[in-house]
């Protein structure tokens, strides 16, 4: 093996631990979230713990497809040969979000807006983007809802496990 090859292992390598951080704090955090969040419960706890989750969600999941470099859990799983559990990811992002009251729309534009507008920026929002975050906030934590933030995390669970290891050949 070439000296860059090994260099690009280490490179891969330094990420997955660096991902491995923050997913283990996903995991813990949408544990505690279960613990907490019930229909009643209306304590600032619930929605902080949703917010980052949708954050960390978005950070590690959700990325422009032009910047194929960037660390994003598919681009990771495809530079360790795992196409499958990459297309998954992408298929569940891709999916219908919500259907009818205000438009069509995949899982990925919910939680984009919601991370990117409402979260991590205080963009203006006129009424109808505000009736949508909740209508985006409430389908997260509907258990009845098809696409919830529990078949979202089933799926990265399901695709990223534990977490990442550098796969040998």
């Amino acid at each position: 093996m070439e000296l860059t090859d090994w260099s690009k292992i280490r490179d891969v390598s330094i990420y997955i631990n660096h991902f491995n951080t923050h997913y283990r704090l996903l995991l813990e955090r949408y544990k505690r979230f279960c613990e907490i969040d019930y229909i009643y419960n209306t304590d600032i706890d619930v929605i902080t713990y949703l917010d980052i989750i949708v954050v960390q969600i978005r950070s590690m999941c959700i990325e422009n497809k032009n910047y194929k470099k960037n660390y994003t859990a598919q681009n990771l799983l495809r530079k360790l040969k795992r196409d499958d559990l990459a297309d998954k990811l992408d298929i569940m992002l891709n999916a219908e979000f919500k259907k009818g009251v205000f438009t069509d729309f995949p899982t990925s534009t919910a939680l984009k807006l919601l991370a990117d507008k409402f979260i991590c920026h205080y963009d203006a929002a006129d009424d109808e983007q505000w009736a949508m975050a909740r209508l985006i906030e409430r389908q997260l934590r509907n258990p009845y809802d098809e696409v919830n933030l529990k078949s979202i995390m089933g799926t990265i669970t399901e695709c990223i496990g534990e977490g990442f290891g550098i796969i040998k050949a």
